[in-house]
């Protein structure tokens, strides 16, 4: 569960379209990440059973993109105009990290539907949960894994991270796969 001082909400506008991104685990869609998660876009994954799908977010900092319509300014304003703006928004893009909120984190789960790619939306959203990081005075370590060059350049130059081996880190990276990730190549 997402502890209430870490939900964050940023804002930006692009177009006539509103994009939000928020750590409030109450605005993810769980059916439009099951459906990311079943797509060729988000390539590592699959689509989960409904309630290990909601584990999963339940025991996550989750990272959602939300994109509306801009509307009317002067409603903006009416908190109840607000919160049903909210209800209408569509995902569009997630990330998450497996986390303690203290000292570790490990991002993974990053994608931005095709649709929306090509709008800066990426590295927006990796500015943003660089400004939740930044809140953390005891964090040592943050990990993930990508197989993409651009995204690697990204999160370099984004979130400050590093290919450990690249700079003669001595961290080594070990993995076991378990079940699902068998199931997946064998499905494929």
């Amino acid at each position: 569960m997402t502890p209430k001082d870490q939900i964050r909400t940023w804002t930006r506008e692009v177009g006539n379209e509103i994009y939000t991104y928020s750590t409030d685990p109450s605005l993810v869609d769980l059916a439009a990440l099951n459906a990311a998660l079943a797509s060729d876009t988000v390539w590592w994954g699959r689509d989960l059973p409904q309630e290990a799908l909601k584990r999963m977010v339940e025991h996550s900092y989750n990272f959602g993109l939300y994109v509306r319509e801009n509307g009317d300014s002067e409603q903006e304003n009416d908190n109840a105009h607000q919160q049903q703006q909210q209800k209408q928004q569509q995902m569009v893009g997630f990330a998450r990290l497996i986390t303690d909120y203290v000292t570790f984190g490990y991002l993974t789960d990053v994608y931005v539907l095709p649709e929306y790619q090509g709008k800066g939306l990426g590295a927006w959203m990796m500015e943003c949960l660089n400004k939740a990081l930044e809140q953390w005075p005891e964090l040592r370590r943050v990990v993930l894994f990508t197989g993409d060059a651009y995204a690697a350049k990204l999160y370099e130059r984004t979130l400050g991270m590093r290919d450990t081996q690249e700079k003669g880190g001595k961290l080594v990276v070990m993995q076991r796969t378990g079940p699902a990730a068998v199931a997946r190549k064998m499905g494929d």
